[in-house]
């Protein structure tokens, strides 16, 4: 095994840990405006429509997973519909409440909850960026064994 091959799946081994670390991590970044919006009872800011269409979007997502068996979309789309629909479940309770001082602080919350989404986001690309290179060198090299005969 050459070392560029050897390097590439070790690279991609490594990407294979870090899809798996983020699709835990990712749904539990929501875990402080959870924590906020059921301690405070305050959903000024919160948009029901968004959150569900976060879990329209999920359930699409998870769909397309469970077809394709990639485990690491199973289980962060599976951990995001139930933050979604607990979320959900906050806004519809408490109905629309007047924000406290910490109203910021919630909204602070909220965009680090977005932002390391983006970054799963991110992640989840790379890693099919990188599976997408690996099946077209096995189909350069598929091709070129081929012509050798």
């Amino acid at each position: 095994m050459s070392v560029r091959k050897s390097k590439h799946l070790s690279t991609r081994k490594l990407m294979t840990y870090v899809m798996f670390a983020v699709a835990f991590l990712a749904p539990l970044s929501n875990i402080p405006q959870i924590h906020t919006l059921y301690s405070l009872r305050v959903t000024e800011g919160l948009s029901l429509s968004t959150w569900l269409m976060y879990v329209a979007f999920a359930l699409v997502q998870l769909t397309y997973a469970l077809i394709n068996r990639i485990r690491p979309l199973i289980i962060s789309n599976i951990l995001w519909i139930f933050v979604e629909l607990v979320m959900i479940y906050g806004i519809i309770v408490f109905g629309v409440q007047k924000a406290p001082p910490a109203y910021e602080q919630l909204l602070l919350i909220n965009t680090i909850g977005k932002t390391l989404s983006g970054l799963a986001i991110i992640c989840f690309s790379s890693a099919g960026a990188l599976y997408a290179y690996e099946l077209l060198e096995m189909e350069k090299a598929l091709l070129h064994k081929q012509r050798r005969r």
